[in-house]
């Protein structure tokens, strides 16, 4: 219990060693939550990089299929078939020629 000598009140030494371990406590949190909150920004400035590359890759894949949408549509033209001929099965037209490098 306090005890009144004159006008001052003096606190028990109980209750300031619970007001320093209050302060210490409170200081505990106070920097766990700041280093919390920085690795919390280290991981999401990560996760935005990792969401532009896959932003990049997308936007790569979509060209790349609008590409080969093209190439399926224009299968079924008469200079589609005769590339695919050349290309392919080695098929020339009448009055052309073929020359082959036999060196090495």
């Amino acid at each position: 219990m306090p005890t009144m000598e004159g006008s001052e009140m003096k606190m028990p030494v109980k209750f300031r060693r619970s007001s320093f371990l209050t302060k210490l406590l409170v200081l505990m949190v106070v920097v766990s939550s700041v280093v919390i909150l920085v690795s919390q920004r280290s991981q999401i400035r990560e996760n935005e990089a990792k969401t532009r590359a896959l932003e990049d890759q997308a936007a790569q894949l979509v060209e790349e299929n609008q590409n080969l949408r093209e190439d399926i549509e224009g299968l079924g033209t008469d200079d589609s078939i005769k590339k695919i001929a050349r290309e392919k099965l080695g098929l020339v037209e009448s009055g052309e020629v073929i020359f082959s490098d036999i060196g090495d």
